[in-house]
């Protein structure tokens, strides 16, 4: 087995693991915290949870959003590009069929490029974010920047071994190690964030909503 073999093989069902392994850890925590006795808003809402969530993830729906719109722009479609690119790209639709035997419609790979560069465009804009404003720069932990740094880097090396810029094999192990690290991070970074967001923003919302009276939960 070749050091490809390797790390497309054992090292992705172990990555895949840890990550299963340490969201089932996280959830049940989550779970947890959430069964703790309620205290200052006794009223529960389920009109008010669904639209916490679906005001958290439509653009411009909240003041917050409206007061930063370059900044709620480019969030949008970098999340589109994160999501689209891994799970829709051709190339990687067809590995899934070639190891699993599962195959679904992909998306442009025009459309892929373009994802791609504005998710580079806008990790370096992040960081630049992180880095020059106090508010942001105070919150922010060591793991923010190796999140950034771990997705620039995945979607770069994945780039150019797409259109065989450099050794296309060093570049492509690259690529499937940097994706690696980032499955594995899911549930021990900020990354939970894009499994736990509808929860919290419901729980939010059912809590909340009726004596704030927001949208922005």
């Amino acid at each position: 087995m070749d050091y490809y073999e390797f790390v497309r093989g054992p090292l992705a069902y172990l990555a895949f693991s840890v990550c299963l392994l340490g969201l089932c850890f996280r959830l049940l925590r989550f779970y947890w915290k959430g069964t703790n006795p309620k205290m200052l808003y006794p009223g529960r809402s389920l009109a008010n949870g669904i639209k916490a969530m679906v005001l958290g993830v439509a653009p411009f729906a909240t003041r917050y959003m409206r007061q930063r719109p370059l900044f709620t722009l480019i969030t949008v479609v970098f999340h589109l590009g994160v999501l689209l690119v891994p799970l829709f790209l051709l190339a990687h639709i067809v590995l899934w069929f070639e190891s699993y035997g599962v195959f679904w419609r992909s998306i442009p790979d025009g459309l892929a490029d373009v994802l791609t560069l504005f998710v580079l465009f806008a990790c370096i804009y992040f960081l630049i974010r992180r880095v020059t404003i106090p508010e942001i720069r105070q919150v922010s932990q060591p793991s923010d920047y190796l999140i950034l740094g771990v997705i620039f880097s995945s979607f770069l090396t994945g780039f150019l071994a797409f259109h065989q810029v450099g050794p296309y094999r060093p570049m492509l192990i690259a690529h499937i190690i940097c994706s690696e690290i980032l499955i594995v991070m899911i549930p021990f970074s900020r990354l939970f964030h894009m499994v736990v967001y509808p929860f919290s923003r419901y729980y939010l919302g059912e809590d909340f909503g009726e004596p704030l009276k927001t949208n922005d939960w």
